[in-house]
C-alpha cells in the first residue's frame, strides 16, 4: 500500500513522525483501542484540512496492524540508503 510506504518515508526524515510511530506500535492491544477511541474523540469536529490529514494518519496505522508495515518498510528502504 502506497500510504504506509509513504508513511515510512517520512519516518525517516522526520524523527517526530517517527516516535509516533513507534509509540503506536509499542502500544498493547488495549492501549491501541484506548488511542483509537481518544484519536476518533477528539478529531470528530475537527475540519481543517490539517486535522483531516491527522485523522487519517492515526486511522491508517491503528487499523489492520499497518503500524507493523510501516515499521517493516521503514527497515526495509533505512536498509537500502
Amino acid at each position: 500500500m502506497e500510504e504506509l510506504r509513504n508513511i515510512a518515508q517520512a519516518c525517516i526524515n522526520d524523527q517526530r513522525i517517527y516516535d509516533i510511530v513507534v509509540s503506536i506500535a509499542n502500544m498493547t492491544e488495549e492501549e491501541a483501542s484506548v488511542f483509537k477511541s481518544k484519536v476518533l474523540a477528539y478529531f470528530i469536529n475537527k475540519k481543517s484540512p490539517d486535522d483531516v490529514e491527522a485523522y487519517k494518519f492515526y486511522k491508517l496505522l491503528l487499523e489492520n496492524q499497518n503500524v507493523r508495515k510501516v515499521l517493516d518498510l521503514y527497515v526495509e528502504i533505512a536498509g537500502n540508503k
